[in-house]
């Protein structure tokens, strides 16, 4: 028995293709957000399914970049604090220095240190240490057969001067052909500036002995004024001690 397909009219067959060609067309005109969507539902889906099959190298990815954030916001809070402290110290730098800048500061600075030397200097006791002495032994040999004679005095005020007026006695008087006088002067009326003075008869043109102290000391690097000799004094050069002039 054979199964007979029935023929449809030609008007319905046009109708039905059109209505297939509207469908189309409908689906080509959506909008592109919603075909976006559908390609990122799509895209999420899958990697929802990569996820599935690894958990745990996923957990680990999303714990590495928690930590990573953590990090950075904790150096960025760190560095915010930094900032903060150099802020502040700054500010306290400048309100101690009532506006200073770095340069005046450290002129400032500079010029304290120079007092304090200077003050250590003065409060320091005077002595000849053992080279000084050497070269004064050097410079101050007396010529064979010859005696000369030097007097020390200071003054009774001076509180280092008992030890300094020591000291140069003892040099002098290790030189063969030295003959050393020693005083104490009370009210002297005037100091010489570097707290040692070389008196003798003529600045201009000295004696032989007094030569040989002026060029002994000099070679020692010890200073020293020199000062003309008044009537009345000690044959030979005088040292004079007194308390070093404050400048």
């Amino acid at each position: 028995m054979s199964l007979r397909v029935p023929m449809l009219p030609c008007s319905y067959n046009r109708l039905l293709a059109s209505r297939l060609t509207i469908l189309e067309l409908s689906q080509m005109r959506q909008p592109r957000h919603r075909l976006l969507l559908e390609a990122a539902l799509d895209r999420l889906t899958r990697e929802c399914r990569a996820v599935a099959r690894a958990p745990l190298t996923f957990a680990a990815i999303v714990a590495a970049a928690a930590l990573i954030s953590c990090a950075a916001i904790w150096r960025s809070w760190s560095y915010r604090g930094e900032a903060n402290l150099w802020r502040a110290q700054v500010t306290e730098y400048r309100e101690k220095l009532h506006g200073a800048s770095a340069d005046e500061a450290k002129t400032a600075l500079d010029a304290l240190a120079d007092e304090v030397s200077a003050l250590q200097a003065q409060l320091q006791p005077r002595r000849v240490n053992a080279q000084q002495r050497q070269i004064i032994t050097e410079k101050s040999k007396v010529p064979s057969g010859t005696q000369y004679a030097v007097t020390i005095v200071y003054e009774g005020e001076c509180w280092d001067c008992p030890q300094y007026a020591a000291d140069l006695d003892d040099a002098f008087r290790s030189i063969p052909g030295w003959l050393v006088n020693h005083r104490v002067m009370i009210g002297l009326r005037e100091r010489p500036p570097q707290g040692l003075a070389v008196v003798v008869g003529d600045p201009a043109r000295p004696s032989p002995p007094e030569s040989l102290v002026l060029q002994a000391l000099r070679a020692a690097g010890i200073g020293f004024d020199v000062q003309a000799a008044r009537s009345n004094r000690e044959q030979g050069p005088q040292l004079l001690l007194a308390a070093k002039a404050v400048p």
